[in-house]
């Protein structure tokens, strides 16, 4: 019998055996065939495209838990940012060569395009079995863009860069370390305040799409999540006024 998944905020996700079936798009067989890419490359833990089948596409489900907001409190642990910031990474890296020709994508491609953006990476994204990261999913909204688009989303998630503290998580007083851990972690050499100015742009995009998504799919909570982002980003933006470095 088909499980529906919790989450799929804005794409439902249904079990079947040992796959799953969500809606696709015109932007579905670039997204297969850059899993594909990604496979080819070496990358494990990623769902593999299975097919298309009247309006759905399917792909392999990634075994493991999956944290559902409001998320566990272990996710705050250092552990989870320097293994998310590892792994995206290399997401990063095995996208390199990707052929673009033809390609469709969902979000809008950023400039510069220096690889594949997953676009969603948060922990609500990743898989993890007995506390070890294993893998990530959700790719239908990948495209081209910078590295640090991605970064600094990851950043507003897992240290995390919002205005009300989650239940559980750290406060912004130590934030400017996590922030530092993340880029340690992952490599780049990019600044507390290239990760504030790209964070509040990537909120404020966030906040746009969840308006349209709203209208388009009938569903009015995102018109309430769009409101968060967009607070958010102002929260980040102001907070760049008095940020050195």
């Amino acid at each position: 019998m088909d499980e529906v998944l919790p989450g799929g905020n804005m794409n439902a996700v249904v079990r079947d055996g040992d796959s799953v079936l969500r809606n696709a798009g015109p932007w579905t067989p670039t997204v297969h065939r850059y899993l594909r890419y990604l496979e080819m490359a070496g990358v494990d833990g990623i769902p593999r495209p299975v097919g298309i089948e009247e309006g759905r596409e399917r792909l392999s489900f990634v075994e493991g838990d999956v944290p559902l907001y409001p998320l566990p409190a272990w996710v705050w642990d250092d552990a989870v940012i320097a293994a998310g910031a590892r792994r995206l990474r290399e997401l990063h890296d095995a996208s390199v060569g990707f052929g673009l020709d033809g390609a469709i994508w969902q979000s809008p491609a950023k400039v510069p395009a220096e690889v594949i953006c997953h676009n969603d990476f948060a922990p609500h994204n990743l898989v993890f079995r007995g506390g070890a990261l294993v893998g990530a999913i959700d790719f239908d909204m990948c495209s081209p863009g910078p590295r640090l688009w991605d970064i600094a989303y990851f950043a507003t998630r897992v240290v995390p860069l919002t205005e009300a503290t989650p239940t559980g998580a750290p406060g912004m007083d130590d934030a400017r370390r996590r922030v530092a851990l993340l880029l340690r972690s992952y490599g780049s050499d990019a600044t507390w305040r290239d990760v504030l100015r790209v964070a509040s742009i990537r909120l404020h995009d966030l906040a746009e799409l969840s308006i349209r998504k709203a209208d388009e799919l009938s569903k009015p909570h995102l018109r309430e999540e769009a409101e968060e982002y967009a607070s958010d980003a102002r929260y980040l933006r102001a907070l760049l006024t008095g940020a050195p470095g």
